[in-house]
């Protein structure tokens, strides 16, 4: 990602000696660029990107600094590409900002997959993907607050090798002004995310957010990554948390198989049970006592098929279509599927505006 090319691809999953030397030179910029970022809420209030609390030798000047990786933001999710600035390119004569940035801190060899800016208020997400079925799901937080973005993610991640690489997703919030640059570090098992922009208006409405998304070499990851200086643990790849998943009879649930529906209300629940064969609505509300209803939320039920299953996982496409399959039997074959009532809660948040479909 060092190098004047936007987007290299990479040819092995361990650097060359060239590469290295462009990491060496270009973590301080890297750094910079993070130690020059205003991030809050509150759009007048300066803190840098990777969530360290502003020092008090913190100045105001935000001029542009150097983007890591020469991509530029798109406020439609349609990033394009111009050359890196120059490394030499720093604060303008009136002041620098400077925040302590931990002894060890590198930035990791990575491609970024996609990048956008603008005022879009996706959710707050930092997973690590490193399969194609977790790919398959990772658009999914995006269906609801981008459609666009979650479509052209989709689309440019079909080409990772997961035997080789992992992705890696991130969107945070980084107030007044707009992205103009990005770049994975790393200290110890803590990834931080450094981006530079240029200095916020004295006002503004609604702050910015930076959608990410780096190909990263598996052998460059932490084994268990931690995000940001609160050392958050990875978001799932997808959204959605199984709240009932309980097996039927097989011979009751045969031929009886339904489209999911929503059970976020009572009337919507006591329908769904009705239809379940078995002792399966008594376990599912046995199980859903202990998940009471969230507010802000929305939930699903769902009969499926599989083989020795021992969850489900829930996918949102950007047309409203809520679909669940069952996980934990993936390497495994039956001579005859069983079945599963699952039922799955999801912030209304990820959800478009309108469901077109539950499968």
């Amino acid at each position: 990602m060092f190098s004047p090319r936007t987007e290299p691809v990479v040819e092995s999953t361990r650097p060359s000696h060239m590469l290295l030397m462009k990491l060496r030179r270009a973590v301080p910029v890297a750094v910079l660029a993070a130690s020059l970022t205003a991030l809050s809420a509150g759009c007048g209030q300066d803190r840098p990107a990777t969530g360290t609390p502003p020092s008090d030798s913190v100045g105001g000047d935000h001029s542009p600094s150097t983007s890591a990786t020469g991509a530029p933001p798109s406020t439609g999710g349609s990033p394009s590409a111009v050359p890196p600035a120059n490394p030499s390119t720093g604060p303008s004569s009136g002041g620098t900002s400077t925040v302590p940035v931990p002894a060890g801190t590198h930035g990791i060899e990575s491609r970024v997959v996609y990048l956008s800016a603008g005022v879009r208020r996706p959710p707050t997400v930092h997973s690590v993907v490193a399969s194609e079925l977790e790919l398959s799901r990772f658009p999914s937080w995006f269906a609801g607050s981008d459609p666009t973005a979650a479509r052209e993610i989709a689309e440019r991640s079909q080409t990772t090798d997961f035997s080789r690489n992992v992705l890696v997703g991130w969107v945070e919030t980084t107030g007044c002004s707009q992205v103009t640059g990005v770049a994975l570090l790393a200290t110890g098992d803590r990834l931080t995310l450094g981006v530079s922009q240029p200095k916020p208006p004295p006002e503004c409405l609604v702050a910015n957010q930076v959608t990410v998304v780096f190909e990263v070499p598996r052998d460059r990851m932490p084994k268990q990554p931690v995000f940001g200086v609160g050392r958050q643990a990875a978001t799932p790849p997808g959204p959605g948390t199984t709240v009932a998943f309980t097996h039927l009879d097989a011979v009751a649930a045969r031929g009886q198989r339904a489209k999911g529906s929503e059970v976020t209300e009572a009337a919507q629940l006591n329908a769904y049970l009705a239809g379940l064969p078995g002792g399966g609505a008594s376990a599912v509300r046995a199980q859903l006592a202990a998940h009471p209803p969230k507010s802000g939320e929305r939930r699903f039920g769902f009969q499926l098929s599989g083989c020795r299953s021992t969850g489900a996982t829930l996918t949102v496409s950007p047309e409203g279509r809520v679909s669940a399959s069952p996980t934990g039997g993936e390497n495994i074959r039956c001579i005859r599927p069983e079945s599963y009532a699952a039922v799955l809660a999801v912030p209304v948040n990820v959800l478009p505006t309108r469901v077109t479909a539950i499968d």
